[in-house]
């Protein structure tokens, strides 16, 4: 549950750099896509291959997908 905390704080210097680096692409990616860096590319390739990082991106992506539908539709999360 720290983990989620310091998420939501934007704080990642808990979180091991590889992680770091993931999370910082998916959040680069939800909030403005057409701006990724080339220096946030080579952090994502220290840790991961290109396959990967597509994986991170179609993971992101697809949540993504699901708040807006949800956000737009007015639905609540189920407990």
């Amino acid at each position: 549950m720290e983990e989620l905390a310091a998420l939501a704080k934007g704080d990642l210097a808990g979180f091991p750099p590889r992680e770091q680096a993931a999370l910082a692409f998916a959040e680069k990616l939800t909030l403005d896509s057409n701006r990724i860096s080339d220096e946030l590319f080579s952090r994502l390739r220290e840790h991961f291959e290109e396959g990967e990082i597509v994986e991170i991106a179609a993971v992101a992506g697809l949540f993504n997908y699901f708040n807006r539908f949800n956000n737009a539709l007015q639905m609540e999360p189920t407990k």
